[in-house]
């Protein structure tokens, strides 16, 4: 079988928006997304091979797990889209920038790197996937996060050991092949960069070293968050690809503000096989979903209930201000438009998707690719998240 099993929501005929999910996740993981990114994009999301519902059929490169998610663009008809990954997907995000460039409009790595390292596949294929589950809690989340949201690191916890074993250790040694630091100037797509910034797993180091390489790239580090941001930080990572997705790409960093200290977000309650549920923002889940393995729908197949700088100014009712430098696209959804600032739950200790306009950049203030904390003047009291 050389295609993947998907999910698609949003309109027909609209833009395609790809989604791709961590190693040992489900594409439930980009749930909280789903009701804003598919207002005014057809958005799929698609398993990795072993993992949810999907076969266990593994692959043994990343170029491979590429192809077969090309295969099941070809089958529906998809020729051009945007594509987000995190972590493991993003290594196939790049994949897809170097080998099939003309496919792809626009790209977002996630928790992603250009080499990500060594990993001892024959030791997860003998000891098992609960020695990495049980690591989820401290690779995945952060201190706080983790210790305030039991029932979400949990379900992270859940889908790691829901995983097929071979299928997980031969991505896992996929991965550890990946290698593509010699090759990022070839990445034409304009690209965006988010890391946590207390990831340990993909260092802001290595964001840093992707936004060096690829020519029109342009960093955001989420404070507060560590590896899987889009759990973490879910409202935050939807303004960022919003706004990645509509605007013109140049060579910046978004800004984005740390949530208060404590909580990340407030408790979500477990929803039936996905993300654990909560306020969600948007209006909802779109009725026009179809899930297909291939290119076929596949029955019984559910997506459960659920669907840089700090202090930068929070305007008053909570409102987020993740700001870019670029105007918006002519024609294009303007993030949260419509959508008023109460409109949009906002978890506690979280930030809003709906978008506060940025002061114009003082004259001379040209972050680019590998700028450094100073190079971008911080609005007065606030301390620096830029890498």
């Amino acid at each position: 079988m050389n295609t993947l099993q998907y999910r698609s929501d949003g309109p027909e005929g609209a833009p395609v928006l790809v989604l791709g999910p961590e190693l040992g996740t489900t594409w439930h993981m980009w749930d909280r997304q789903i009701p804003e990114l598919s207002r005014h994009r057809r958005v799929l999301r698609f398993d990795l091979p072993g993992h949810g519902g999907s076969p266990a059929e593994p692959a043994s490169t990343v170029g491979e797990l590429t192809d077969r998610l090309v295969a099941t663009l070809d089958a529906l008809g998809i020729e051009r889209f945007d594509y987000a990954g995190c972590s493991f997907a993003a290594a196939l995000g790049t994949d897809l920038a170097l080998r099939h460039p003309h496919r792809l409009s626009a790209l977002a790595l996630l928790g992603s790197a250009a080499r990500f390292g060594a990993a001892d596949a024959e030791g997860v294929r003998r000891s098992g996937l609960e020695p990495i589950a049980r690591a989820v809690p401290g690779r995945w989340f952060a201190p706080a996060f983790a210790s305030a949201q039991p029932a979400i690191v949990d379900w992270a916890v859940q889908m790691v050991r829901s995983t097929d074993l071979n299928c997980f250790a031969a991505a896992y040694e996929a991965l550890a092949a990946f290698d593509v630091q010699a090759d990022l100037a070839r990445v034409a797509a304009p690209t965006l960069v988010v890391v946590g910034a207390d990831d340990q797993v993909t260092p802001p180091a290595q964001a840093r070293a992707l936004v060096a390489g690829i020519p029109d790239a342009r960093l955001a580090v989420v404070p507060g968050a560590c590896h899987l941001t889009p759990v973490e930080q879910p409202a935050a990572v939807t303004d960022l690809l919003v706004r990645h997705f509509t605007t013109p790409a140049t060579a910046t960093t978004v800004r984005i503000p740390g949530p208060p200290a404590g909580r990340a977000a407030d408790d979500w309650p477990t929803g039936g096989g996905g993300a654990p549920a909560g306020p969600v923002p948007g209006p909802g889940r779109p009725a026009d979903a179809a899930t297909g393995a291939g290119p076929g729908a596949v029955a019984g197949v559910s997506p459960g209930e659920g669907a840089g700088r700090d202090d930068w100014p929070v305007p008053s009712g909570g409102a987020s201000a993740v700001a870019v430098s670029e105007p918006a696209r002519p024609g294009a959804p303007v993030p949260g438009s419509g959508v008023g600032r109460d409109d949009w739950p906002v978890p506690s200790g979280s930030t809003s998707a709906v978008a506060a306009a940025e002061p114009a950049r003082p004259a001379g203030a040209v972050p680019g690719p590998g700028a450094g904390r100073d190079d971008w003047p911080v609005p007065s009291g606030g301390a620096s998240a830029v890498a």
